[in-house]
């Protein structure tokens, strides 16, 4: 039986790990978010040892939004990614003001809006910059999803 369980890291993001066939697997509270060769690396206690997950796609949202649209954008991203069980890290700029500095810090000059700051959702694998929301879009679109995130493809991960 396949178990999904949730976590929320030090960043005070919402992280999504799968086990396959560990149903016994129980998480301690105590873990870290820490970098290893420019990767965003996770390490968790479980019942059964540690854990070492590369946690590198993440997305940034606004969980207080005014805005419908921007909601949408991020539920359907958010959707898919669980939907698809694609590890990845939920990082509210709302609440982490330096989180939210650092994305506006990396979107490219030209991904970034005439006047003000990028909205979110945003999406990052570690430092890259993947796009917004209509490039997500438009990747789910052409079935590039995996490119788009710069997933490793099953081929590289089995060796």
């Amino acid at each position: 039986m396949e178990r999904e369980r949730l976590y929320y890291n030090t960043l005070g993001a919402r992280t999504h790990f799968n086990f396959k066939g560990r149903s016994d697997v129980t998480a301690d509270p105590k873990k870290s978010i820490e970098r290893e060769n420019g990767t965003l690396t996770s390490l968790h206690s479980f019942s059964r040892g540690q854990v070492r997950i590369r946690m590198v796609v993440r997305v940034y949202i606004a969980s207080s939004s005014g805005s419908v649209a921007v909601k949408k954008h991020q539920q359907a991203i958010v959707g898919f990614l669980e939907a698809n069980r694609i590890n990845f890290e939920e990082v509210d700029i709302t609440m982490l003001e330096d989180q939210r500095f650092w994305m506006y810090r990396n979107i490219p000059e030209e991904k970034r809006p005439e006047k003000g700051n990028p909205l979110a959702p945003q999406i990052f694998n570690g430092d890259d910059y993947c796009g917004d929301y209509e490039d997500f879009f438009q990747s789910k679109e052409t079935n590039t999803v995996s490119s788009f995130l710069r997933l490793p493809s099953v081929k590289d991960s089995e060796s």
